[in-house]
């Protein structure tokens, strides 16, 4: 339930918000204005999508835990769907998440709070005894038109 007032107060909020710039500016400068921060918004999301992608997979590749990654990868779909979305509050809301140091300060909130009530379990990996064998498994795939040889049952 609150979940659905909250969509029902940010909607009244962004069509009074509309309103209002609407007002003082018109209604083709105001639809431009959120086209505009539409197409923006989504070439930013993207350019700061693929900077975390490439900070998750060096974090990964180094043996860390990427937590802040993640975290920030978060932040940025959130703000990817406010950017989408039309209306002035929640594009603003989306370029404040596009920020580092604002997805941060995010990231230092969450992980107080969580501190301590998450347990990260990671599978228990040995490597194989002799390097020079490879472990995998097959099925042979045998056409029984093609195939003459005698059945062993």
């Amino acid at each position: 339930m609150r979940i659905v007032l909250t969509f029902a107060v940010v909607a009244l909020a962004e069509i009074a918000t509309f309103m209002a710039v609407e007002s003082r500016i018109g209604l083709g400068a105001t639809l431009l204005i959120a086209l505009f921060t539409a197409v923006l918004g989504s070439s930013l999301v993207r350019r700061a999508g693929m900077a975390v992608w490439a900070d998750f997979r060096r974090r990964l590749a180094s043996g860390g835990m990427p937590t802040r990654e993640l975290s920030h990868g978060a932040a940025i779909l959130v703000a990817g769907a406010f950017l989408i979305s039309p209306g002035f509050l929640t594009d603003t809301i989306g370029f404040l998440l596009l920020v580092p140091a604002v997805r941060d300060r995010i990231h230092r909130i969450a992980s107080n709070r969580l501190e301590g009530k998450l347990t990260v379990v990671t599978p228990a990996y040995s490597p194989p005894s002799d390097p020079t064998i490879i472990d995998v498994e097959g099925w042979e795939v045998v056409d029984e038109e093609v195939d003459q040889r005698p059945q062993i049952n």
